[in-house]
């Protein structure tokens, strides 16, 4: 019989080993700072685009440092490197780019040229970046402690996304551990590694994601999972954007009286974000995804994430974060259906 720990101890090392993959350096060298950005107030910027997402203009000088510009604010561009540009439609064009006055971004490739409205590009990504430049992401810390009945609980966030011209890959990996006296510790555990496939002219994606979870209050000592599927961008703006995923999932779950037990089950989920970056910059995501299994007819599983963050300082953030986790018929018979809590946390965004 697995103990509670034994099961997460032995993935330890794989997860490790991903993560580690995931942010090894790549041989590349930074091309030179030559891209022409104007702006509303008739200042120009020369420097290197690194990237536009959310409505922010990313922008490398080599006099001061890195730039976000407030994409309505750009009154015209250009750069003769290669960029993946993606408008609100989900249509995608890859060449150099060059924004006229009049609102018009042009893509120019092999002597031919596409055009799409300037509103309506929603993220360009350059195609001659480094390692480096094509991550982001964030990390977060949280502690608590109750003197009255000695309760501490300490949370940690990681998010690492990798892009490259039609493919994300993305790690998410969080834990919540809760230490009382005379009381056994509680930990929730949860990584996860997700490929995502852009398709050129459309809002489809193909998703192939794997992890493992725990979680003391549920009776889970450990459930690994693969889930391939596809999904769909239903709205994207540079304030807002709502998707949804479907497909199959694959579980295999431990508990402290099971020698495991395979699952196969469909997922739905839906995630709806909207971020503001005047200052303070504001991010409020929603994620709900709902497990039905589909061998073990009537039981359904349910993750709901909901989190908000605000800017302290440039890049320091404010975050809170509400996290629910339901089971209708886990594994320990004993064990609670529902997993819920607020976490308070200061993070940094990259």
């Amino acid at each position: 019989m697995l103990t509670s720990r034994a099961p997460m101890s032995r993935y330890r090392p794989i997860l490790l080993a991903l993560a580690t993959l995931l942010i090894l350096p790549a041989q590349a060298s930074a091309r030179e700072k030559t891209d022409l950005v104007f702006l509303s107030n008739g200042d120009r910027i020369t420097g290197e685009i690194l990237q536009l997402s959310r409505g922010i203009l990313r922008l490398s000088t080599n006099d001061i440092g890195n730039l976000n510009i407030e994409w309505e604010d750009v009154d015209s561009l250009n750069s003769v490197y290669s960029f993946r540009v993606e408008n609100r439609f989900g249509h995608k064009y890859f060449g150099a780019i060059f924004v006229t006055r009049d609102g018009t971004l042009q893509v120019i490739h092999a002597g031919e040229t596409e055009t799409t409205r300037q509103i309506d590009v929603i993220e360009i990504t350059p195609l001659e970046a480094s390692f480096w430049q094509q991550l982001d992401g964030s990390i977060s810390l949280g502690f608590s402690y109750t003197k009255s009945n000695s309760l501490a609980q300490l949370t940690t966030d990681l998010n690492v996304r990798y892009r490259t011209a039609i493919r994300q890959l993305e790690l998410d990996a969080s834990s919540i551990t809760t230490t009382q006296d005379d009381r056994a510790s509680q930990r929730r555990e949860d990584v996860s590694l997700s490929y995502m496939r852009l398709f050129e002219n459309s809002a489809w994606f193909a998703i192939m994601s794997g992890g493992a979870q725990a979680n003391d209050e549920l009776g889970l000592d450990l459930r690994l999972i693969a889930a391939p599927g596809m999904g769909v961008d239903i709205v994207q703006t540079n304030h807002s954007l709502m998707s949804s995923a479907a497909g199959l999932a694959v579980t295999r779950e431990w508990s402290a009286n099971s020698d495991g037990e395979t699952n196969l089950e469909a997922f739905l989920g839906v995630t709806v974000s909207t971020f503001r970056y005047d200052y303070p910059k504001t991010d409020i995501t929603i994620e709900i995804i709902a497990y039905p299994s589909l061998s073990d007819w009537g039981r359904i599983r349910a993750e709901v994430d909901v989190g908000a963050s605000r800017e302290i300082i440039k890049d320091l953030i404010l975050k809170v974060s509400f996290y629910d986790s339901y089971d209708s018929d886990p594994l320990d018979p004993d064990a609670a259906k529902v997993d819920y809590g607020l976490v308070t946390s200061v993070g940094w965004t990259f």
